[in-house]
């Protein structure tokens, strides 16, 4: 039948929206021991950049192996990064209730650190996910990019807080966003990503020309460009 032809954009349509709640649904399920949201991540992000590179994956079986391949470095960057974040939301807190006279001055200091930990986490599972590098050159690389592509930052910083925001104040797009939120979020940031990693590794940019890639492929660009 023409509907569930590849090329009628109605049953494109569909047939994404189930891919988003299949990534939601595994990226949930996968990252419920908590200590896996790393490789969860990592993973989600794997799959979305590769159907944005028209890849065409097998959406469990590539989720599943990426998790496994990424499991441990991930873990360990996740580990980190939650590590961070949490001392960094005790000192927001503790200088936000000070009545001390360098408060204010702490307050924004503590401020202007998570804002470089957001971009910074913002970009380091996309990166692992795509560069082979160690833990270290991994939170480099992601901390580095974010900076280097400010304007591209900033605007997911921007989108992150509106579908928030949406998400919150807006019943039904909050409920849109807990069945198919993460991989639609995780989707619109993969567009963005791709653009950026082809400028480290030329052979995603001859991907979305419909040539192989692969993650061992843009580790030595990636390596070169620190």
């Amino acid at each position: 039948m023409r509907f569930f032809s590849e090329e009628n954009p109605v049953f494109a349509v569909i047939t994404r929206i189930g891919d988003l709640l299949l990534l939601s649904l595994l990226w949930f399920v996968t990252s419920l021991p908590l200590i896996t949201i790393g490789a969860s991540t990592t993973a989600l992000f794997d799959i979305c950049m590769k159907i944005v590179r028209s890849r065409d994956p097998s959406i469990i079986k590539d989720f599943f192996l990426s998790f496994k391949n990424n499991f441990r470095q991930a873990t360990v960057i996740w580990l980190i990064m939650a590590a961070i974040g949490a001392l960094g939301g005790v000192d927001m807190y503790f200088w936000a209730h000070s009545e001390m006279s360098i408060a204010s001055v702490m307050n924004a200091v503590s401020i202007g650190i998570m804002v470089i930990f957001a971009a910074t986490l913002l970009y380091v599972f996309p990166v692992q996910a795509t560069f082979d590098n160690t833990v270290k050159a991994t939170l480099r690389t992601a901390f580095l990019m974010s900076l280097k592509h400010f304007p591209d930052t900033v605007g997911l910083l921007i989108c992150t807080a509106a579908l928030s925001y949406l998400g919150w104040k807006i019943p039904a797009v909050g409920y849109v966003f807990f069945i198919i939120g993460t991989g639609l979020f995780a989707m619109l940031y993969s567009l963005r990503f791709v653009n950026i990693f082809k400028q480290y590794a030329p052979v995603i940019a001859e991907d979305m020309q419909g040539k192989a890639w692969d993650k061992e492929d843009s580790s030595e660009k990636a390596e070169d460009d620190r």
